[in-house]
């Protein structure tokens, strides 16, 4: 058994002295409880929090108000169109996004023939009002892609084009 008011090892008072188990639960209470701004009184109510300033006075400070006027609420929000004629042009701005999209994705990964549509498709997206970064970037690289193929093809063609004309040239040089 522990004789003394201490906490036991690790912080905690010991099990074995209500006494102390008590004190320490009593002097905690008037103390600033930590992460919802308020603290709890000797009687376990609640109370605003006590900070403590250099001089050991405790200066009474309001409980922190859970309620934030600027933030945004939970959920999912969408736009909601005023007119039919809203409404259509947001469908368009939708469909233009997503083919933006698509077409980028493809352009990069399978097709870079389809890049030059992506970004057609997301400058149509902006001019409506919609945001299709993605599809521009997308498109973009793609097009990138499609002008590093066209060189390589080029070049490629360029070489086998000289070759055969090697290959000509010694072939007729050696019927002769």
């Amino acid at each position: 058994m522990t004789t003394s008011n201490q906490p036991a090892a690790g912080g905690q008072p010991s099990a074995d002295r209500p006494q102390a188990r008590a004190q320490d639960e009593a002097s905690r209470g008037q103390r600033y409880s930590g992460g919802t701004g308020r603290g709890h009184d000797t009687d376990g109510q609640n109370a605003p929090a006590r900070n403590n300033d250099a001089h050991g006075r405790g200066a009474m400070t309001a409980p922190t108000n859970s309620y934030q006027p600027y933030a945004q609420p939970t959920g999912r929000w969408e736009y909601v169109p005023g007119s039919p004629e809203d409404a259509q042009r947001q469908q368009q701005v939708l469909k233009s996004t997503d083919a933006s999209l698509v077409l980028g994705i493809l352009g990069v990964t399978v097709l870079p023939i389809l890049a030059p549509f992506a970004v057609w498709q997301a400058s149509k997206a902006e001019k409506l009002g919609g945001r299709a970064t993605a599809g521009k970037i997308l498109g973009w690289v793609g097009v990138a892609v499609l002008i590093l193929t066209l060189v390589w093809l080029a070049f490629i063609l360029a070489i086998w084009g000289f070759a055969m004309s090697e290959i000509q040239g010694q072939f007729n040089s050696s019927n002769v």
